[in-house]
């Protein structure tokens, strides 16, 4: 495995909302009977399921690429090292947060659909203070440093 695994989010006001906190939260949105997750991937260039969809004039939905997700929000990663104790792999954590299996195979079956890998996911249960984390944003060609950021 990779040297960080990430958790991939937008720069908008996600990132605002973050940063003003200070920590990555897990959360159970959508799922209220589930235990929150905070989910980071070993994808190291970008996670295919945390691409973001908008609904189109016509009612239809459309996942949104990359780039188009860059342009509309921007792209930023926090990163845990990889050996990090907290990480549960992706069976781990759905056992953890009590999801269904039927739920579960759902969104392994989407998520490859997308791009994703279930053997890139892992989640902790815990909040991660944003200061312990490899802070980057997509600068059009590349990963850089997050300005402020206490880990370059």
């Amino acid at each position: 495995m990779s040297e960080f695994v990430w958790h991939y989010t937008t720069g908008d006001h996600r990132l605002k909302s973050i940063t003003g906190l200070g920590f990555l939260i897990p959360s159970n949105v959508g799922a209220p009977k589930e235990r929150p997750l905070l989910w980071f991937s070993a994808n190291q260039e970008y996670e295919p399921t945390a691409i973001k969809m908008v609904a189109r004039a016509d009612g239809s939905i459309e996942q949104l690429t990359f780039e188009q997700q860059n342009e509309l929000a921007g792209c930023v990663r926090f990163g845990l090292p990889a050996a990090d104790r907290r990480l549960m792999s992706w069976k781990r954590a759905c056992s953890f947060a009590r999801t269904p299996r039927v739920v579960r195979t759902a969104m392994e079956q989407t998520g490859i659909q997308c791009g994703g890998n279930p053997a890139h996911w892992f989640a902790v249960s815990e909040l991660i203070p944003v200061n312990s984390t490899k802070a980057q944003i997509w600068d059009e060609a590349k990963w850089r440093a997050l300005e402020g950021s206490d880990h370059d």
